[in-house]
């Protein structure tokens, strides 16, 4: 129930049948091939960019919103009367529905890309005092955030996908072609260029490999198998990539443009 509104989500949860034998091949903790897409959140630009190079929301449409909301209720709030109280209620409402439901759009953009590239997990940065740790961001950016992981975790559940957050340390100044960090490869707010291998590209889809690769590592330091258990690879946008720096491009049909994520002959992810 949501007071803010008055309306209710209901949020099911469904389980699905397996018969004996496909339960036999699948009960290995290691048995499952594993495929993470990565997901880095920002205050301005795109709300969500994906490992898989994909940009979804309008975080700037989401300040404006909030900014404009803002400077009417503190009108509002000097005329003081009884009217002007249930305007900016009624304002309120109608601003918190639509941040609803573009956080609704887009988790269902994130869990779509995740399954249209085959993905098991996918992995956001700890939330934590992320207002402490990002700069320009607000309570409100929190509050979305929040709700954005808690969408993606709840409806990713229904796909057998699992949705984790990993530390964001360094995530945004590590080059995700050659390993090289440093605050210097952020050359400003959306742009990454690597000092060492002079690899450029967005900052924050660079910063969504980098958080891919966090839960990559994760993963594969718990499988179980002493052989080292199922491949487990990153999703980027004409392939996939794994630990090793091994690279794997999409079939003709699923990649719609050139390789732009294969790394150099010495990259080896990390």
């Amino acid at each position: 129930y949501d007071r803010q509104t008055e309306s209710f989500y209901l949020h099911a949860r469904m389980r699905r049948t397996t018969d004996e034998q496909e339960q036999s091949t699948t009960d290995s903790p290691d048995a499952k091939h594993r495929t993470v897409l990565g997901v880095d959140l920002n205050v301005d630009g795109s709300l969500a960019v994906t490992s898989t190079g994909a940009f979804f929301g309008n975080a700037d449409e989401m300040n404006h919103r909030r900014r404009e909301f803002e400077k009417t209720r503190g009108s509002m709030q000097q005329i003081g009367t009884r009217s002007a109280h249930l305007s900016i209620q009624s304002m309120k409402d109608r601003e918190h529905r639509w941040m609803q439901d573009e956080i609704h759009r887009v988790s269902n953009q994130i869990l779509e890309e995740a399954c249209d590239h085959g993905c098991t997990h996918i992995a956001f940065e700890n939330l934590t005092d992320i207002r402490e740790r990002m700069v320009g961001a607000k309570r409100f950016h929190a509050w979305a955030f929040r709700r954005l992981y808690q969408y993606v975790d709840y409806k990713a559940e229904m796909f057998g996908v699992s949705v984790e957050q990993v530390s964001p340390a360094y995530t945004s100044q590590r080059c995700s072609s050659c390993g090289f960090t440093h605050e210097s490869n952020r050359r400003s707010k959306h742009q990454f260029v690597c000092q060492k291998c002079e690899y450029e590209l967005n900052a924050d889809y660079n910063a969504s490999k980098n958080i891919a690769r966090k839960l990559l590592k994760k993963l594969r330091s718990g499988q179980k198998s002493p052989s080292g258990g199922a491949p487990c690879q990153c999703a980027l946008a004409s392939g996939t990539l794994n630990l090793n720096g091994d690279f794997h491009t999409y079939s003709i049909t699923e990649s719609e443009g050139e390789s732009t994520d294969k790394p150099t002959t010495s990259v080896v992810g990390y």
